[in-house]
């Protein structure tokens, strides 16, 4: 059973959307006011840091920051990043 939680994580992350569809158009809002970067500008930055499979991506816009989930020698790693500037705010493995 351990050695099949790895794969299930990936699973529900895989078919969580990047952007959840009710915080889509407050994402793009922010965009276009300046407010926050790009998705894609942020998303190449933290591929270029960590090394592993992007399995899935969450936006929380009370605190405008993007976690990053990537499976790494089957741990799963959630990198924070503040959508208002880019940087890295933790990186987590469990």
């Amino acid at each position: 059973m351990t050695s099949c939680l790895p794969l299930l994580l990936c699973a529900a992350l895989v078919a969580a959307s990047p952007v959840a569809a009710g915080v889509e158009n407050k994402v793009r809002a922010l965009q276009e006011a300046g407010d926050i970067l790009p998705y894609e500008t942020i998303r190449a930055r933290v591929m270029q840091q960590v090394r592993g499979e992007h399995v899935g991506v969450e936006f929380d816009a009370a605190t405008l920051t993007y976690r990053f989930r990537f499976l790494v020698d089957g741990n799963v790693i959630n990198v924070d990043v503040d959508a208002r500037t880019g940087q890295r705010r933790s990186r987590r493995s469990f």
